[in-house]
């Protein structure tokens, strides 16, 4: 017997009840019941995603049998949202709850929300908690109806994923940090059915073996929340099975176990003597250098002893020793496959690259040193994203190890965003398009979560465009103070750091470009009265996106452009021509938003015609 959970917290919030809140909230209460739907798909696939480690089950389950779980949540409503304290009492309960159960605060959600309904947030996050107590007393009066216990909370919340794949939008699933919508329901069930299949009571020989005990969540007063075999759950489910014991073992008892474990360090103890009685009858003298191989050895023949002393990451020494999210593939890989220890200097970074489409669909690019590697890649983003993602992934060999696959869940939620873009390669990470934009915060968010292993920069083309703009000042400032402003060499050195920022397809001069521009030409006026006119060639460059015919054509017109600006504003027409050479002579990669900025440039460059 299952149920429906986003339906049943939206019968709950019926039409007079969103007509009471309505009231209360002073907004329409179709807009009300709109902004219910939209928050209960999230909070249930907060707790799917939750569910999918025993933990996280654990975790929900307190939650729902938890005091402040009301089970006649449903038939009480209209009463609890009567009064002003009434119905901020059920918000901050409900907040509480989802909190607990979902190990993260609903804001996110709440402000996807306001976003795509228009509605103020602090509405939102209202309806927020109310939709959640709602949702956690539906689930509460469930679970002690139908007799249910902790491994039923990953089955439940298995029953969901029709529902939510058809009800949560991209956003909202960007939003709880589990990609997209798509990606995220078609790989949520094998790992709920996992988890499911880990709680069940499994049977050892002829004793059951029950499955792990749920640690009590904490309330936010401090207090711990009721357990599992509260009085309110135990008047609703059977009487308990007596304790279950270990099975007996007549063939392997403690005494003997006991016996053995002497008879084996009395073993190992005349061994140690016999090393040690051995190295001083054959051997006169300590030979420093014989110690020095005799330890080596020892530490190489124990190597589980000395990684459980250590409680330290792994050093620079041992680039491959892995984390406990690293998968065992890549740690047992075979020498031969792995880089060694110290990369030569000739080797390149690692890098993952990946950008994601207006559907929140991510595109990720990959270039790793090993088989394993890419297999630790591929399979993390599948058990993420399921279909919903593409990936290239190249191996080669003299590639640094991947520092990164140990943090690709840092990144994810940033996989879900529309419209971004990031680089990692080595230690260093770089954000564009809507990853950058400031008011989002994704480059604060990672800095937090990378702590400071990871280099974060956010490409701002703003501040690309004013930082050269004020090189380029600086330097001609400087070149006039010579007494060969002149000079060809000199001369283009210093026009070459404008940055003519021309918009996407547009060969329109920008106005950002004009100052720049006019600077330019006031000097180009000045060398040709005096005698000294330069005749310049204006080279005009594309970055790498697009067809090779039209990248050629825009850098046509954009030198073209500039050239036009150039004469309009008195410089000698014949002293100036204009080229276009497409994505010819990158000065940067195109891998990144600051790459391709540095590629689509202006040149100014000496002519003899």
């Amino acid at each position: 017997m299952s149920i429906n959970l986003v339906q049943a917290v939206n019968a709950a919030i019926s039409e007079p009840i969103a007509e009471q809140l309505s009231r209360q909230f002073g907004i329409p209460d179709q807009i009300v019941r709109q902004v219910a739907t939209r928050i209960a798909p999230g909070l249930v696939a907060s707790l799917m995603d939750r569910a999918t480690l025993v933990p996280g089950s654990q975790s929900v389950y307190s939650v729902i049998m938890q005091h402040e779980s009301n089970a006649h949540i449903a038939d009480q409503l209209s009463k609890l949202i009567a009064t002003t304290g009434g119905l901020k009492q059920l918000e901050t309960n409900g907040h509480s709850l989802a909190a607990l159960a979902t190990g993260q605060r609903v804001d996110a959600l709440t402000d996807a929300v306001a976003s795509e309904t228009g509605v103020p947030t602090q509405a939102t996050s209202a309806l927020a908690g109310i939709v959640a107590a709602v949702l956690f007393g539906i689930m509460k009066r469930h679970f002690l109806l139908a007799q249910w216990g902790l491994p039923h909370v990953p089955k439940l919340l298995r029953d969901q994923v029709g529902e939510i794949n058809a009800t949560m939008s991209n956003v909202v699933a960007a939003a709880i940090g589990v990609g997209n919508t798509e990606g995220f329901t078609s790989g949520i069930t094998p790992r709920l059915d996992t988890v499911a299949s880990s709680l069940e009571p499994r049977i050892d020989g002829d004793v059951a073996v029950a499955a792990a005990p749920v640690a009590p969540a904490t309330s936010p007063a401090g207090k711990s929340a009721p357990s599992v075999q509260s009085a309110a759950v135990a008047k609703a489910t059977p009487p308990a099975p007596p304790p279950m014991r270990a099975p007996v073992r007549p063939f392997a008892p403690q005494r003997s176990s006991n016996k053995w474990i002497w008879v084996l360090f009395a073993v190992l103890a005349a061994i140690l003597a016999l090393v040690y009685y051995r190295g001083f009858t054959q051997s006169g003298s300590v030979d420093l250098n014989a110690a020095a191989a005799t330890q080596h050895i020892t530490n190489m023949a124990t190597p589980a002893s000395s990684a459980a002393l250590s409680t330290a990451p792994a050093i620079d020494s041992a680039p491959l020793a892995t984390s406990a999210n690293m998968p065992i593939t890549a740690a047992s890989a075979p020498e031969s496959a792995s880089a060694p220890k110290d990369a030569p200097a000739s080797w390149k970074d690692a890098q993952l690259l990946f950008s994601v489409n207006p559907a929140g669909v991510p595109a990720i690019e990959a270039t790793v040193g090993t088989e394993a590697e890419k297999k630790h890649l591929i399979d993390t983003l599948t058990a993420r994203f399921g279909k919903a993602y593409t990936a290239d992934v190249s191996v080669v060999p003299e590639t640094r190890p991947a520092t990164w696959l140990s943090r690709l869940n840092d990144f994810f939620p940033l996989m879900a965003v529309p419209g971004a873009e990031a680089k990692v390669s080595g230690s260093k990470v770089e954000l564009s398009g809507a990853a950058a934009d400031g008011k989002l915060g994704w480059a604060d968010r990672l800095k937090s979560a990378l702590g400071g292993m990871f280099q974060v920069a956010a490409f701002d083309v703003d501040g690309a465009v004013a930082t050269a703009t004020q090189s380029f000042r600086s330097a001609m400032k400087s070149l006039l103070a010579t007494d060969t402003p002149c000079s060809g060499d000199k001369l283009t050195r210093v026009l070459d750091l404008q940055v003519v920022n021309f918009a996407r397809s547009s060969a329109q001069v920008p106005e950002s470009a004009y100052s720049t521009l006019g600077e330019t030409a006031q000097l180009l006026k000045r060398c040709a009265a005096q005698g000294s006119m330069v005749n310049l060639d204006v080279a005009g460059y594309s970055d790498a996106q697009g067809a090779a015919p039209a990248k050629l054509e825009v850098s046509k017109e954009r030198a073209a452009a500039v050239r036009g600006y150039l004469v309009r504003n008195g410089v000698p027409p014949q002293s100036l021509t204009a080229t276009g050479y497409g994505d010819s002579n990158p000065i940067a990669d195109n891998d990144t938003a600051s790459g391709r900025f540095a590629n689509r440039r202006i040149e100014f460059i000496v002519s003899k015609h």
